[in-house]
């Protein structure tokens, strides 16, 4: 609560505070809350979106396009309430922990661990972001948060307050050597959260992540898989895992060298050495297992990737993949050899966690981008099973975050990177800006011209097909989104869209709600009518009463 002097009260102000402690609950989270500037801001400013056109990369017009926004998040979620209000799968969040070493600010300044008000601050920022993401999932979509033992239990707290129900908490094992800072056990572990406000099913099947399993013999359903691991070289698992291979020109394989075989070692395209993801012994043991298959370019050995059946996940997560250090801070650097960020999670620890509930065709939104790990994550699940999932990612640009290591890095994964192999995928960066909020005609008419990109992030269509003045076309490879300024363009508009074929979401301005229907009766099988910027107004009056 905020403290008010209320020696000066009068007889309604008193019975009201009355009826506020009344319905204070015995036993639940009770903070101070404090004023942010950044929420104070909209009470004067309306946020909107505007593309950065320099740092737009279309690998594929065809495909569904990634986002990056640079801004304050709560700007960033107001705007995505709008345009992405329940159709977000999984969000992933690796907040500030508050460990009171000066991660982050409020109101643009650093809290640090004499800020008696340390709690209270982190607690205000949490709750004011969660009631806005809360309303971006799915009916069953997935809310995941990483945190440490500074804030875990006022987070619990927070989740449960907010109606959230608990999937489960998993301890990740995020560097075996421990953190050197604690003064007596070495913490060596950190929490992955998972909620939902509906009833949400897991995906992962043991270490399966959801995959298919087309092919069926006499032991169980499987997929061949290569049996060459990508993560790991001879130093990460030994020599037993470092041997040849031998097949004979009809394709049988072999552990042992056999007469006119060529061997094959453990070494990918790029000439860089790997390792097998069975031992020698296993192997020889399992030979019917495998199989090669010849190309012009060389060998490659395949395996029989069983079906493990539905198996609930541990709340114990131990591996070298989930080391923060080889594939968080070494891995950046590799990606990003001049980067300074501190502390980037295991990329493998945010794949696992998103990866249980986020669909082959999901949306995952990361609103503490950092680095961006978790789209790092969403392509790799992509190339292993070639799937669609988008990813939604914002951020701040403190420090160059946003600019100079969220988007280099994750541009470098879609092209590729020091000998790895690119992922294709398209990107477009936005940064947040601001309108008046007065209402009066002249503003809804800026806010409608500053809301374009909104609307095509809305509809994922970014190929412009035609701009004038009072309209706008733009399209993807399913459908059309037709933007119209001047609702006495509509004629125009209407003949350049009537040999088009394709269906159309088309927004006209309007001062009132007018989505003109009667205009449009001719070709109402066509199009769907909505006015702006009233829809959009009613989603920031909900926002910013």
């Amino acid at each position: 609560m905020t403290k008010r002097d209320y020696k000066n009260w009068d007889r309604e102000e008193l019975i009201k505070e009355i009826e506020v402690l009344r319905q204070r609950k015995k036993y639940g989270l009770v903070w101070e809350d404090k004023p942010e500037d950044v929420v104070e801001q909209c009470k004067k400013e309306l946020p909107v979106l505007e593309e950065v056109k320099n740092k737009r990369l279309i690998i594929n017009p065809d495909n569904l396009t990634n986002i990056i926004i640079e801004g304050d998040n709560y700007h960033a979620l107001s705007v995505l309430n709008y345009t992405h209000k329940g159709k977000i799968d999984v969000i992933y969040i690796d907040p500030p922990y508050n460990t009171g070493a000066k991660d982050w600010k409020y109101n643009n300044n650093y809290v640090d661990e004499n800020d008696k008000y340390r709690h209270s601050k982190w607690l205000s920022m949490m709750y004011k972001r969660l009631l806005l993401a809360r309303k971006l999932l799915r009916k069953d979509g997935v809310l995941i948060v990483t945190i440490d033992d500074y804030e875990l239990h006022s987070i619990t707290h927070l989740l449960s307050d907010l109606g959230a129900k608990s999937l489960g908490r998993a301890a990740i094992c995020i560097k075996p050597e421990g953190r050197r800072q604690s003064k007596y056990l070495m913490e060596a572990h950190e929490y992955a959260l998972f909620v939902s406000w509906g009833n949400p099913k897991i995906r992962g099947l043991n270490a399966d992540f959801g995959l298919d399993f087309p092919e069926k013999d006499e032991i169980s359903s499987f997929r061949w898989e290569g049996v060459m691991r990508r993560d790991a070289g001879r130093e990460d698992r030994g020599s037993d895992y470092w041997y040849p291979f031998f097949v004979s020109p009809d394709g049988n394989i072999s552990t042992e060298k056999v007469e006119n075989s060529t061997e094959v070692w453990p070494i990918n395209t790029k000439g860089i050495e790997r390792v097998w993801l069975w031992d020698k012994k296993r192997a020889s043991e399992h030979l019917s297992e495998l199989k090669a298959v010849i190309r012009k370019g060389g060998i490659t050995i395949y395996y029989k990737r069983r079906e493990q059946g539905r198996i609930k996940p541990t709340t114990f997560w131990y591996g070298s993949k989930y080391n923060a250090n080889a594939y968080g801070t070494r891995l950046l650097k590799t990606i990003l050899p001049n980067t300074n960020f501190l502390y980037p999670k295991s990329v493998y620890s945010v794949l696992d966690c998103i990866d249980l509930f986020l669909p082959e065709d999901g949306t995952v939104l990361d609103y503490f981008a950092g680095s961006g790990t978790t789209a790092h994550a969403a392509l790799l699940l992509n190339e292993m099973d070639q799937g669609t999932r988008k990813f939604i990612m914002s951020t701040n640009n403190e420090n160059g975050i946003a600019d100079e290591v969220c988007f280099p890095r994750i541009k470098a994964v879609i092209e590729g990177y020091d000998k790895v192999n690119g992922i294709p995928a398209n990107l477009m960066y936005f940064k947040t800006s601001f309108v008046p909020a007065d209402h009066t005609d002249k503003s809804k008419f800026n806010l409608t011209q500053k809301a374009t990109e909104m609307l095509c992030v809305k509809e994922d269509t970014f190929e412009e097909v035609k701009s004038t003045e009072k309209y706008r076309i733009y399209k993807n490879n399913k459908k059309y989104t037709g933007i119209i300024y001047d609702h006495m363009a509509i004629e125009d508009f209407k003949k350049a869209i009537i040999l088009i074929k394709g269906k159309f979401s088309v927004y006209i301005f309007s001062l009132g709600d007018d989505t003109f229907d009667e205009e449009f009766e001719d070709i109402k099988s066509k199009v769907k009518l909505s006015p702006i910027p009233e829809a959009i107004l009613r989603v920031y009056r909900r926002i910013f009463k």
